[in-house]
């Protein structure tokens, strides 16, 4: 269930169910046309799974009535740190049926979960530079536990799951040709902070810590990526408060900006509907 479900057509219901709120955007022709934020309870979320379904469902029920948004189709996205990925080189012209099979025999060497309990989904990326006559397939797999407690909420609400995705490739999305070379992206959330870097063409690391991090342990995590990005934004609930993005332009010495893909027509909320935005974006593809 990673990745897209049934058929759709044009911009998806995109929704982030963070731990303090969740943020719903549906975009016409590339423009915001519906969104909300409304807040949850503590307890809702528990270290990134809906723990109260029902909680979330009610959530999600008045955040659409708000926003007006008639789509009921959406996209939504998983925690990197609860999916696992890989690419593997299979021979070309295999079915869909063999390549389950064979992406299932490589599943039960990397997942540390019994595979009945798992949720796979493979996609083909194209022909391997690794060797000619075979292709490049691309897997992901998750414990069937992280999508039940999702899955549930949005039933309940009477919204429908097209697509799952995946945070750090949502917000690589979302940054599109803003990315001309190395740059990152820092999650700004209450409690926590997410630091997603990346390269044109590529995804790289992701960084997380379950507190307000100091600017020694951004500066530490930085370092330790092959190239230093070029670039920073900040999205997140907590993105814009106290002039964070000059204060880490300063001590970082990298250009530095909370992201904003609306031209400012949605005021403060913007940057906490960044994975929102990139999901809904992805329901356009």
């Amino acid at each position: 269930m990673l990745g897209r479900i049934g058929k759709d057509a044009g911009s998806l219901l995109g929704i982030e169910i963070a731990p303090s709120s969740l943020r719903l955007l549906h975009l016409a022709r590339g423009k915001p046309c519906a969104w909300a934020v409304e807040p949850l309870p503590a307890g809702a979320v528990d270290n990134g799974q809906i723990a109260q379904p029902e909680t979330v469902a009610g959530a999600l029920r008045r955040a659409f009535s708000r926003s007006g948004a008639r789509q009921r189709r959406a996209a939504v996205a998983l925690s990197a740190s609860r999916v696992i990925n890989k690419t593997v080189q299979l021979p070309a012209g295999l079915s869909a049926v063999e390549i389950d099979e064979r992406l299932r025999q490589e599943a039960e060497q990397c997942v540390p979960f019994d595979l009945e309990e798992a949720a796979l989904d493979f996609q083909l990326m194209g022909s391997s530079a690794v060797g000619s006559g075979s292709v490049d397939v691309a897997f992901s797999a998750c414990h069937q536990g992280a999508l039940d407690g999702l899955e549930a909420a949005l039933e309940l609400a009477g919204l429908y799951a097209r697509v799952v995705d995946i945070d750090s490739h949502v917000l690589a999305r979302a940054l599109g040709q803003r990315v001309s070379g190395p740059a990152a992206m820092l999650q700004v959330e209450p409690g926590w902070r997410v630091l997603h870097t990346f390269a044109p063409g590529h995804i790289g690391s992701r960084s997380e810590a379950r507190a307000a991090c100091p600017v020694a342990q951004l500066d530490r995590w930085l370092l330790a990526e092959a190239q230093m990005p070029e670039q920073l934004w900040l999205c997140g609930a907590e993105a814009a408060e106290g002039g964070l993005a000059e204060q880490l332009q300063q001590h970082l010495g990298i250009a530095t900006q909370v992201f904003d893909p609306f031209a400012g027509n949605l005021g403060p909320a913007a940057p906490s509907l960044a994975i929102a935005y990139g999901l809904s974006l992805r329901g356009a593809d």
